[in-house]
């Protein structure tokens, strides 16, 4: 009945067949729902009304909630994303999909209450995702200066839980108490708001890091014991600590970074995995390890300084003094090239002959000289050069006179002669012959 005419509908209330019809104007709709959420936090019920301001501006006073299609939520998505900030930016993508989570909610409420059959916002992308380019670490040094130009103790408190203290910023950080504080065992317990739904995550202990505890030391003497609440000031809704923080960082002489509180936060997530495990350091943070690695974990400077530290683990490569000898020592080497050569060129020089043939030397040849009819071969030794035969082939007998028969000859041939040194050589017989 939510869907019919509203004039039908006031017919059928005022006979008392349907109950009166509530409103279905988009504004008073989730102003009735916020209103109702009695178990928000503050700070949420701030972020779901920075929602509906949006839902007002867009959609306008009168707009029935039964009317808003699909195309509308598309229309909505680039109404967010052309809002403007101060300084001109437009609105963060992670930014817009808050705001569209939120406006599901209102929504499903609605479908809920049996006014719409499905949420017009459904296709919309509302989940956060990871962006590269908003991650900045705070290195030590950029957090000094910051700290020396807050304008008091307990500014410089703020910003030291944030950045090593890991905590959030404003939530966990205002609702941090002095009785939270544990002195003698040098940790302190955080509450949070928005881990509380989930089981066992309503608060953590942290330990008093040794650049925390002096900023809660100091900020514990000037309070002189008095107070609930470790931050004391800026408590109100209507503080704004993320502009204030930005005016400090530019008295500091910095450029203000993106995501100012959490990227705090990162910062020191980032420095505790490098000294602690993985499983420790979400339990002080307050993430889940997964959610740490995706939003958090950065790669700072003192990374790649550390990479470069590391000692060459690749065995230095053999210098060219090396190649060349062992370059040289292979030609030298018997084994890798022609047989029984001599091991330096005196011995070659005294003790390997040369058999000569009309012209034709090889080099290397221990044995006599070849014998053929007709032919005079000779034997060159360093000393002389004799000739071995002439005329008719020798007996075998005078081998050792150095004459080889010719029977022989083919079998010393085709033992100790490469192919072509045969070629060329009978080349030379059969020319002489001729």
């Amino acid at each position: 009945m939510q869907e019919a005419d509203d004039a039908i509908h006031e017919k059928l209330s005022a006979a008392g067949l349907v109950g009166e019809r509530r409103s279905t104007q988009l504004i008073p709709f989730v102003e009735e729902y916020i209103d109702g959420r009695t178990d928000l936090k503050p700070r949420t019920i701030t972020k779901f009304n920075a929602t509906k301001e949006y839902l007002f501006d867009h959609f306008g006073a009168d707009c029935d909630i039964r009317k808003v299609t699909e195309a509308d939520g598309q229309s909505f998505r680039i109404y967010l994303l052309s809002q403007k900030n101060g300084k001109g930016q437009g609105m963060a993508e992670n930014t817009v999909r808050k705001h569209t989570q939120i406006a599901k909610q209102f929504f499903n409420h609605a479908i809920h209450r049996k006014i719409l059959r499905v949420n017009p916002l459904a296709a919309l992308q509302s989940t956060v995702v990871p962006n590269k380019e908003r991650m900045y670490y705070i290195t030590h040094e950029d957090a000094r200066a910051v700290i020396d130009a807050c304008p008091d103790a307990q500014w410089r408190l703020i910003f030291a839980l944030a950045r090593y203290g890991a905590l959030r910023c404003p939530s966990e950080v205002l609702e941090l108490k002095w009785s939270d504080i544990d002195w003698n065992k040098q940790e302190m317990l955080v509450r949070s708001e928005k881990t509380a739904h989930h089981v066992g995550q309503g608060s953590r202990r942290v330990p008093l890091f040794t650049d925390l505890l002096p900023f809660l030391e100091d900020a514990h003497e000037l309070s002189g014991g008095k107070g609930e609440y470790v931050i004391y000031r800026y408590r109100g809704v209507e503080s704004n600590l993320r502009t204030q923080l930005h005016r400090i960082i530019e008295r500091a002489h910095l450029e203000p970074w993106p995501k100012a509180f959490q990227n705090l936060r990162a910062s020191r997530a980032t420095d505790l995995v490098l000294h602690h495990p993985m499983h420790v350091v979400s339990e002080w943070t307050g993430h889940s390890i997964e959610t740490m690695k995706k939003f958090y974990l950065q790669v700072t400077d003192e990374h790649r300084e550390a990479a470069l530290q590391v000692k060459p683990q690749l065995p230095p490569a053999a210098s060219k003094d090396s190649d060349s000898q062992l370059s040289g020592e292979a030609k030298q080497n018997p084994k890798q090239s022609m047989p029984d050569i001599p091991r330096n060129a005196a011995q070659q020089k005294s003790q390997t002959p040369l058999i000569t043939a009309f012209g034709l030397e090889c080099p290397g040849l221990s044995g006599p000289s070849v014998a053929a009819e007709g032919l005079e071969l000779t034997l060159q030794t360093s000393q002389k050069r004799t000739p071995v035969f002439k005329g008719e082939a020798k007996p075998e007998a005078e081998f050792a006179k150095g004459v080889l028969p010719v029977p022989a000859l083919a079998d010393w041939l085709v033992t100790h002669l490469r192919d072509e040194q045969i070629t060329e050589l009978i080349s030379q017989l059969m020319g002489v012959k001729r």
